[in-house]
């Protein structure tokens, strides 16, 4: 079952006072490919930051798969980075001293996974990202796309229903960017998994079913 993305009247204000969300209601049916675009201080990453159980709103609800975050719940919001949502950055974050393989399968141990298990796993996913051949490379051997395709293997290995990308192309060449695009959209339709992608790309935005636009912390479009 792939999960639905849905905010009601979402709002996050630092201390500072800045108010980086007024009043976010957005929904995102299951299985759908979205782009969430926006000038810099728009609030988009406040919004993923939010919608991946890394930071809390100030007011407002989310829901994913129907089901309420309960932000207050630290144990349900490590279970929820663990189990439900999956993350894409745009500086990759691969760990330096572990290799491909070893990078995918390295959030496996945070869910106690056998080491057969996690190796198998990451292994398959490597080649569904077309890397199966870069396995015991580190990341320094590696280019930047392909890097980013560790990453995403790496975002999928627990089996996420929801998989957040903030800028993933937005270190690498506009062809790069074009075949990671390519391979989340496919991935996207082949496993139905819904995906939010921060973009400031917008011929990017092209692979998506829709975009979302923000400005001032506020949907507009």
């Amino acid at each position: 079952m792939t999960a639905g993305i849905r905010t009601e009247s979402l709002s996050r204000q630092f201390a500072n006072g800045v108010c980086a969300l007024r009043d976010v209601s957005v929904t995102i049916a299951p299985g759908e490919f979205v782009a969430l675009v926006g000038r810099s201080g728009s609030g988009k990453s406040t919004l993923m930051n939010i919608l991946g159980g890394l930071d809390s709103p100030t007011a407002g609800s989310v829901y994913l798969d129907g089901g309420k975050v309960e932000y207050r719940d630290r144990k349900s919001l490590i279970n929820l980075r663990r189990t439900q949502v999956g993350f894409v950055f745009q500086q990759f974050n691969l760990i330096p001293t572990l290799t491909a393989r070893e990078n995918v399968a390295y959030p496996l141990l945070f869910n106690y996974r056998p080491a057969e298990e996690r190796r198998d796993r990451a292994l398959g996913l490597l080649d569904l990202v077309g890397l199966s051949e870069r396995a015991d490379h580190l990341p320094h051997e590696l280019s930047g796309g392909e890097q980013q395709r560790v990453a995403i293997a790496r975002a999928l290995v627990c089996s996420p229903r929801i998989i957040l990308a903030d800028e993933p192309t937005g270190n690498l060449d506009s062809k790069t960017s074009a075949e990671i695009y390519h391979l989340m959209r496919t991935i996207n339709q082949e496993q139905a998994i819904t995906f939010l992608v921060v973009t400031h790309e917008r011929e990017l935005a092209s692979y998506c079913d829709r975009t979302i636009q923000l400005r001032d912390g506020m949907v507009v479009a």
